[in-house]
């Protein structure tokens, strides 16, 4: 990392870049993404179309994701972010305009693309721009702070779709965000500095890239040490449990309790200020007094909100069951994200984020499919009910064989 990025604490150098393009970015992007399983029904689709779309993109994110690791060890983490940031940008016009449901699943493939490239020098480059001190601090200002960009954006968006309908205010909404995420795209072209030491890097072609993407993998899992892989193994329980039902909450709340839009917008508006109000503190803590403190509690708690959620009656109770998700959440993120960085070498950090979008990808793919076709072949709960019992599984082999780290990589 250079002098010049190490400078001014959290908020300068590349941490602050990052902070502030996914800012902007997150202001337009926030009216779209708590909506999105609306829109695919608004467009012809049904509720295992929401899971087929979330299943493609998932799926198609696997290759891109690896060949995106090898590149962001090897071209570059900036190069990498600011040239798939803005062909995620043209992206958003074919959201805006898709005449049928069907026309998403291009979109999607595309997103996965451009993201799969792109997400492991995402990732990168923020864990390079950390020191282990306050490394879990400077994750809780990342994820603390873009959302805020977008605090209102959900509710504005939502009181739009209960008096315009729900499809023309979601084409003005992905208008929003291609317009918020070029300039965000430009930012990161001009602000962004390289991370990787040049004599680290080197220029490679396609053909090279495919060729090595495989074989710097064996080393890079030859490498990798014990307690990660574990945490690894936690994240995947976690997410494919999540990936299960995680399309489904707005249309469960929409169909099942009955809320609309601008109350789903305000709600998302509610969870992201309870989760500025714990992220931070709970990442100073877990500096200091270790993550696992702040990890395991969280991961016990999260499952019992999930059967709160699907007995909800009424605004009041979902506004206060997902705040609690979000406070769960927010208590262990920060930790979460910290500790796979404290285990994770840095000249295999690319590589290491490529495995963890990889496998998450294939979990997210067979999870979106399974949640789709439980949600309407068996019931409504029937996602929620399993996810529930995926998160106590992953909480207790969390127990049983995750260990705080007794060095953390820098």
């Amino acid at each position: 990392m250079s002098d010049k990025s190490k400078r001014g604490g959290l908020l300068r150098g590349n941490i602050g870049v990052m902070i502030l393009t996914s800012g902007i970015w997150t202001l337009a992007g926030s009216m779209t993404g708590p909506f999105f399983s609306l829109y695919v029904l608004e467009l012809g689709g049904n509720y295992v179309d929401i899971g087929l779309i979330s299943a493609l993109g998932a799926l198609i994110r696997v290759l891109p994701s690896l060949l995106g690791g090898y590149l962001a060890d090897s071209v570059g983490r900036k190069r990498m972010v600011y040239s798939m940031s803005f062909l995620l940008s043209l992206n958003q016009l074919l959201y805006a305009f898709a005449p049928h449901y069907e026309f998403l699943l291009i979109a999607i493939s595309l997103d996965a693309l451009w993201g799969g490239l792109r997400g492991p020098a995402f990732s990168a480059i923020i864990a390079d721009s950390t020191r282990p001190e306050n490394r879990a601090l400077s994750y809780a200002v990342w994820q603390i702070v873009p959302p805020l960009f977008g605090l209102l954006s959900p509710y504005m968006i939502g009181v739009l779709m209960d008096r315009y309908g729900i499809l023309r205010a979601m084409r003005w909404a992905y208008l929003a965000v291609f317009v918020a995420s070029s300039i965000a795209s430009l930012l990161r072209y001009k602000l962004l500095e390289e991370t990787l030491p040049p004599e680290n890097r080197r220029g490679t072609g396609l053909r090279k890239a495919l060729r090595e993407t495989f074989s710097d993998f064996k080393v890079t899992f030859k490498s990798l040490p014990k307690q990660l892989w574990v945490m690894l193994g936690v994240n995947f329980i976690l997410n494919f449990a999540y990936s299960l039902c995680g399309p489904y909450f707005v249309t469960y709340a929409k169909d099942e309790i009955g809320l609309t839009a601008a109350q789903w917008g305000f709600i998302s508006t509610i969870i992201t200020l309870i989760g500025t109000g714990v992220r931070l503190p709970a990442a100073w803590a877990s500096d200091r007094y270790g993550r696992l403190k702040f990890i395991l509690p969280s991961l016990f708690l999260m499952p019992i909100t999930f059967f709160l959620f699907m007995n909800a009656e009424g605004f009041s109770q979902v506004m206060m069951i997902r705040g609690a998700m979000a406070a769960l959440d927010s208590l262990q993120g920060p930790a979460g994200s910290a500790i796979l960085i404290d285990f994770s070498p840095r000249e295999h950090r690319g590589r290491i984020n490529a495995i963890v979008g990889v496998s998450g990808g294939l979990l997210s793919s067979a999870g979106s499919l399974m949640g789709g076709v439980l949600y309407q072949e068996v019931s409504t709960e029937a996602p929620f009910f399993t996810a529930s019992a995926l998160l106590s599984a992953g909480a207790v082999y969390a127990l049983l064989a995750l260990k705080e780290p007794r060095e953390r990589e820098e």
